[in-house]
């Protein structure tokens, strides 16, 4: 039987795990698909990724959207934000910025963005009401906000 309390531990500051785990596991797959079903395509936004992480589904949005849109990502995470550096330049994806921080404590202006995602990142926040509230005084009126989150299952 598995034990829930015996978790391997990584060293996610290690390079060679960052490559390992740089591939969309098959886990968070249908979160991420899900998410790009949800959001609706429009022109001349500003995009915004919450806890964006090595880059699903924001590489995908912003070679879908082009040129036409800006699209900025935050994590906190530095190995991965990183790693994302190289995979946007690598697939030369000129409409990101790349920001290594928190949600919590931002600098975007007021009433910004037209489309808010954020794939299994808005959930591991330190602060969820804080950040909802930036969300909020981020977003421009009728923005999109669309979060995608795993929940744990657990069988007695």
């Amino acid at each position: 039987m598995y034990d829930v309390e015996k978790r391997i531990s990584v060293d996610t500051s290690d390079t060679t795990v960052i490559s390992c785990i740089d591939e969309l596991h098959l886990w968070s797959a249908p979160f991420g698909l899900s998410l790009l079903e949800t959001v609706k395509f429009q022109k001349n936004i500003e995009i915004l990724d919450i806890g964006c992480g090595l880059g699903f589904p924001m590489l995908e949005i912003a070679q879908r959207f082009g040129s036409i849109v800006s699209v900025t990502c935050i994590d906190p995470w530095k190995e991965a934000v990183q790693r994302l550096r190289i995979k946007a330049e690598s697939y030369n994806i000129k409409n990101i910025s790349i920001i290594e921080g928190n949600i919590e404590d931002n600098d975007f202006p007021k009433n910004f963005f037209g489309l808010i995602i954020s794939n299994n990142g808005i959930n591991n926040v330190e602060n969820l009401d804080l950040s909802l509230s930036e969300c909020y005084r981020i977003a421009k009126p009728g923005t999109q906000f669309v979060s995608q989150t795993h929940q744990r299952l657990i069988h007695c």
